[in-house]
């Protein structure tokens, strides 16, 4: 387990990784990672330009909400945040993105073929249909595609990644954006479509574990 400090420190340091790659936009997404003592939650506060937060800017909250350490409101999106780390009672961060392909991608209805090794390992990432953001609804529903897979696309919004670490956390949302976009200029390229073949995907989906 970290200290506060370590996670305040990461927040900050992922923040700025997302929004200088064009995950998170002025005042869209936002990210939290567990408390020292386990039972509150670090998380962005809400309306505040991402491109620049300090750790003095972030908000140590309780499940219900409410404000235990810093002078902000939390982020609109805490009970998602909250949802996500009952779902995986192992996961020490949650990223939320409103990354412009993945957000597109669900838009669309689009799912990972098995285009590459990334597709494969992102192919259980579930849609979870629109819900009014900051709702008690999108919450729930966000916490039952978690227990299926450790991110998920919400349908005209963004998407929530979870992990044991913030870090991984965040590598997953950048994955499924990354990946968004190979799947984008295929079909602009259009022409025929090579797919890794069956075997290998049955092969390489047991694998999607140590990402």
């Amino acid at each position: 387990m970290w200290t506060d400090r370590e996670a305040k420190e990461q927040i900050i340091q992922i923040t700025n990784e997302l929004f200088a790659h064009g995950l998170l936009t002025a005042t869209g997404g936002n990210i939290s990672a567990r408390a020292a003592d386990g039972e509150t939650i670090w998380i962005t506060p809400s309306q505040l330009y991402k491109g620049g937060l300090h750790e003095e800017d972030l908000v140590r909250i309780r499940r219900d909400g409410s404000v235990v350490e810093g002078s902000r409101a939390p982020s609109v999106e805490w009970q998602m945040h909250w949802g996500a780390y009952e779902a995986r009672p192992d996961t020490t961060g949650a990223v939320h993105t409103h990354a412009p392909v993945a957000t597109a991608f669900g838009i669309t209805n689009q799912v990972f073929p098995p285009i590459n090794t990334d597709a494969i390992f992102l192919r259980d990432t579930p849609l979870v249909p629109w819900y009014m953001p900051g709702s008690k609804e999108l919450a729930d529903a966000v916490h039952e595609a978690l227990k299926q897979s450790r991110g998920c696309i919400l349908q005209n919004h963004g998407l929530m990644t979870v992990d044991k670490t913030l870090r991984k956390a965040a590598t997953r949302a950048m994955m499924i954006e990354e990946t968004a976009k190979i799947v984008l200029y295929v079909k602009q390229f259009g022409g025929t479509v090579s797919y890794i073949p069956d075997e290998w995907v049955e092969r390489l989906a047991p694998l999607a574990d140590f990402i």
